[in-house]
């Protein structure tokens, strides 16, 4: 006898009806209970300051890395570590010169292996400021955002698509950030276990910046204005540096550094030959960091000889009270609200210098 809950098909399968539900009303609930979720989550980040902001992604550094590529004239490049992308103000410098730079510094990064792919491009032949972070400048290839470099070279089209299509969700929600996934957020509460066979590790470097699509990036205000925050990310800061493994031994560290010295002439001499120039500048930093980075790696074993090894005009903070006259909330980053005044002092300083060393540049104006 048939069953009265179902019935058979010709291929002798059980064929079950379709329960007779309200589907567009179930379909509305769902749209309700996923938008109060998403909206009870955005607004839960947005109280704790976030705003939304353009990731520092690969894909964004690669997409900017070719606006070199595109010839564009009286080009101005900088390239660095987070200190040249926080401290520097692309829009001061446009107002200042007439051009907007392109910003290719990469936070926690050595600058060099940047420089030598400039010295490679035929093509470029603007103006190069070159960011130099004592510790960084001595880290073998390019460091912690290796990604993006390898992006320029390597993108896929799958890659490619997925930063276009994610820059319109960044420009709209505050909690699409790494710091504001959820298991983000669990792995760096106090009572998530350690991962076995770590002794210490140091804390993730958590948000302290802001960034526009030109790669404009600011230091959050948040790190300027809560202390408990600032402090935080003064540890982390100094969590880092001691975590960091010891260097080699002295001979082995001077044969790396002779080679860096002779790598870093040669690209300076490559971009010259076709017409272009280098700046090296310094920026400042404090506290515990300063101190650090004068008892490590002081300006006469690093910066000195880099310096007198290109000839290139160097610009260090401690030579320009007016470079050193800002706030520098967590050792490391100028603050949001005295980037503008550093980058006016810098341009400044700079024609004063290149003019002095009998360079001029249309990339810095009349």
């Amino acid at each position: 006898m048939p069953s009265s809950t179902s019935s058979s098909s010709p291929g002798g399968g059980v064929i079950r009806p379709i329960p007779d539900s309200n589907w567009p009303r179930i379909f509305a609930v769902m749209v309700v209970v996923l938008t109060a979720t998403l909206g009870s989550w955005e607004l839960h980040w947005r109280d704790r300051g976030f705003v939304p902001s353009i990731r520092n992604s690969p894909g964004l550094w690669a997409q900017t890395r070719r606006r070199v590529d595109a010839r564009e004239p009286k080009t101005t490049v900088f390239i660095g570590s987070s200190r040249t992308l926080f401290d520097m103000d692309l829009q001061v410098w446009h107002e200042e010169t007439g051009v907007l730079p392109i910003q290719l510094a990469l936070e926690g990064s050595n600058p060099l292996p940047v420089l030598n792919s400039l010295a490679a491009d035929e093509d470029f032949t603007g103006l190069l400021v070159v960011g130099v972070t004592p510790p960084l400048v001595m880290i073998p290839d390019i460091g912690y955002r290796a990604d993006a470099f390898e992006r320029y070279g390597s993108e896929t089209p799958s890659q490619w698509m997925g930063h276009r299509l994610s820059v319109p969700l960044e420009q709209l929600f505050a909690f699409y950030h790494i710091d504001t996934r959820l298991f983000t957020v669990l792995h760096r509460q106090p009572w998530w276990p350690a991962r076995q066979g770590r002794d210490f590790e140091a804390r993730e470097v958590r948000k302290i910046s802001d960034m526009d699509l030109h790669r404009e990036a600011d230091l959050w205000v948040k790190v300027d204005d809560d202390p408990e925050y600032r402090t935080m990310v003064r540890e982390i800061w100094q969590e880092f540096i001691e975590s960091a493994p010891p260097p080699p031994p002295e001979e082995e560290a001077r044969a790396m550094f002779d080679k860096l010295l002779e790598d870093t002439r040669q690209d300076v001499e490559a971009i010259r030959a076709r017409g272009g120039e280098v700046v090296f500048l310094r920026l400042p930093s404090a506290g515990w960091f300063r101190e650090f980075e004068a008892r490590a790696l002081p300006r006469e074993h690093i910066w000195d000889p880099i310096v007198a090894a290109t000839g290139a005009v160097g610009i260090h903070f401690e030579d320009y009270p007016a470079l050193s006259d800002v706030r520098i909330p967590e050792w490391s980053h100028v603050s949001s609200r005295d980037k503008g005044r550093l980058t006016r002092a810098f341009i400044d300083i700079l024609r004063v210098e290149l003019k002095s060393a009998g360079i001029h540049r249309a990339e810095l104006g009349p």
